[in-house]
């Protein structure tokens, strides 16, 4: 399995800034992976997926990436 391209991530994410681009291209996750952390992140399934199970290894470093970009909205 290939990590995901730069091009693949903005395809999965959409417009992301470069820094967050290179911390994901950082973690080696691929496509399906980051695919996986984006949906979680936008809340289509929770944290947990149907087996009750949370985001590990390359999924959660992603989630992890992309939930320290979003703004605080408290």
């Amino acid at each position: 399995k290939k990590p995901a391209s730069a091009s693949e991530i903005r395809g999965i994410i959409g417009d992301i800034d470069d820094a967050v681009v290179t911390s994901i291209l950082r973690t080696e996750a691929t496509p399906a992976q980051v695919l996986q952390a984006a949906e979680w992140f936008r809340g289509d399934r929770g944290l947990e997926d149907e087996g009750g199970h949370e985001p590990h290894g390359a999924v959660r470093a992603v989630y992890e990436i992309l939930a320290a970009e979003e703004p605080d909205e408290s």
